[in-house]
């Protein structure tokens, strides 16, 4: 039987209680389900591989030590990927591998990682102009129009779970949403250019 993502969510919040009452066997399936995906998503900050291994290690090591404390999030997911965008970043500024603003923090293209990826799997011929330009009209967008787009549909989080992330409010990730597809329908030819996009990414 098939999980559903709400099934998956109420698991991860089971194994995170486990592991609040000392589990070191729910500390490493939550490892094993999520290192992966941090480690991608802190990849889109800082192109550097071993740093953010260090990074999401670090934060499963603390949450391991703090355990007693911690209390139980809403989303298990959305709160590793908080911390993951908060300790990458902060950790860049501090060993100076990052600098500026952070519109320039976000300077490593969204459109040409996981997304490539996703397009990877798309066999038929008929599509791959689509995806191409689907992949171009990204890669135009505003760095944070990029990373709201990508936590939505690649990592599949609600609003508020992306306004938490991204420390914005539900409305800006609103806006953010729409003004990227404000300007995909200005450079597309036809709705049904957005429609394949977006089934391109939940596929």
């Amino acid at each position: 039987m098939k999980i559903t993502e709400n099934q998956s969510a109420q698991s991860d919040i089971q194994l995170w209680i486990q592991l609040k009452h000392g589990s070191e066997l729910a500390l490493g399936k939550l490892v094993k389900k999520f290192f992966n995906p941090l480690q991608n998503y802190g990849y889109k900050f800082i192109k550097d591989e071993d740093f953010v291994k260090d990074c999401v290690q670090e934060i499963f090591i603390e949450i391991w030590q703090r355990r007693e404390r911690l209390s139980v999030p809403d989303s298990v997911k959305a709160y590793l990927l908080s911390s993951v965008r908060k300790r990458v970043l902060r950790e860049g500024y501090r060993q100076q591998i990052l600098k500026g603003d952070d519109e320039k923090v976000i300077q490593n293209d969204l459109s040409q990682s996981d997304f490539s990826a996703e397009w990877a799997i798309i066999e038929e011929e008929s599509l791959h102009e689509i995806t191409e330009k689907v992949k171009d009209s990204l890669g135009k967008l505003p760095k944070r129009q990029q990373e709201v787009l990508y936590l939505q549909y690649y990592q599949g989080l609600s609003r508020e779970e992306i306004a938490e992330i991204m420390d914005i409010n539900t409305q800006s990730v609103s806006n953010l949403i729409q003004t990227a597809f404000k300007s995909f329908r200005q450079n597309w030819e036809g709705i049904v250019i957005l429609i394949s996009w977006l089934y391109i990414f939940r596929s």
